[in-house]
């Protein structure tokens, strides 16, 4: 059998006898290194203790957790605490009389449409009927429609 291979190392690859003879012998040495190498790599991880590498990672695992969950509580307060930023105001809104913080709660309304409005009033002294709203510089039919619920004019 060995004859064999040799010979057809050696037709293939256009080598000598004692060349094809060489590597045959550090091919076989090579695949028996290889198998006992592995073989003793798995007696050495079987007698191998994890316990202390787990521990690591739980302790680094319980930190991840205590941070993760922090974060969670930080974004629910934030969001609480935006929802909890707009003032409670009494409806309807007199727009004759209404502050700049009572104009913003309206829906639709910003700061800078609420100062609008509170401008139009200074300049025409005060609103007759509601639809002087839609004289205000940036309130148009639809957010007319959407604030007509929450405001009057006495």
């Amino acid at each position: 059998m060995h004859l064999r291979i040799t010979r057809r190392i050696q037709t293939r690859l256009g080598l000598t006898r004692s060349e094809a003879g060489v590597i045959l012998f550090l091919t076989f040495g090579l695949i028996i290194g290889g198998a006992a190498k592995m073989l003793k790599l798995d007696k050495a991880s079987a007698g191998f203790d994890f316990a202390q590498s787990d521990s690591c990672f739980q302790a680094a695992s319980s930190k991840i957790d205590s941070i993760i969950a922090v974060e969670e509580d930080t974004l629910k307060t934030a969001t609480i605490a935006r929802s909890n930023s707009k003032p409670t105001v009494e409806f309807p809104v007199d727009l004759n009389r209404a502050s700049l913080v009572e104009l913003t709660a309206l829906p639709g309304v910003g700061k800078t449409t609420a100062q609008s409005i509170i401008d139009f009033r200074n300049s025409n002294l005060r609103f007759t009927t509601i639809r002087d709203l839609l004289k205000v510089k940036g309130i148009g039919p639809r957010k007319f429609e959407k604030i007509k619920p929450f405001v009057k004019a006495e």
